[in-house]
């Protein structure tokens, strides 16, 4: 089976039309947040959607740029979903600089090609799983013992299981609260981008 959480409309697109013209058929399972239906940063362009492009299982950080050095790079981010836009948002905000933040749009079959491969671009940076979901309803169950996989083929962080960022567990996947649920996401962002 596959499991994808796409979070631009190209990748949802991609993600569609892959389903549609492969020459077998595997069930497909999307996730997807209805946040990202309205929010202004997840658009794509129509050259994302045609000519010679494709689904993206794993999207590396697409603002290298306005960053540290990747040697400087202190922590590596991983994360699915719509929780990518919050941890954007922190991070400009608060001004950090030294926090790369990738986007795993594939979870299973996992992208281990990809990941292996673009971990040790940071050489120095711990990598760290972030998610919106409590502990027990979330991917990390299932993604961390593939990272820690990943990275053990790696040069530099051979032995390193990912740090864990997001919600306590719980018995239900909402407060229904909006002041505790304001005051768990503020948590989580603070355990992903602090030390």
């Amino acid at each position: 089976m596959q499991v994808v959480y796409p979070t631009t409309p190209a990748n949802y697109f991609h993600v569609l039309r892959r389903q549609t013209h492969r020459d077998f058929r595997k069930p497909l399972i999307i996730f997807f947040s209805k946040s990202l239906l309205r929010h202004p940063n997840a658009r794509s362009e129509l050259s994302e959607m045609v000519g010679d492009t494709h689904f993206q299982r794993y999207i590396p950080d697409s603002h290298p740029e306005h960053l540290v050095s990747p040697e400087e790079v202190r922590r590596h981010i991983l994360c699915t979903g719509q929780v990518y836009q919050t941890l954007i948002q922190e991070r400009e905000a608060k001004g950090i600089k030294d926090v790369v933040i990738s986007r795993i749009e594939q979870i299973s079959p996992f992208p281990y090609d990809l990941i292996t491969a673009h971990l040790d671009k940071y050489p120095n940076a711990d990598i760290l799983w972030c998610q919106e979901e409590p502990l027990n309803n979330g991917a990390w169950t299932y993604v961390g013992p593939r990272i820690l996989t990943a990275a053990n083929e790696t040069q530099y962080h051979k032995g390193k299981y990912p740090y864990y960022a997001g919600r306590q567990p719980t018995s239900s996947v909402a407060t229904g609260s909006k002041a505790q649920h304001k005051k768990e996401i503020e948590e989580f962002l603070a355990d992903a981008f602090t030390s």
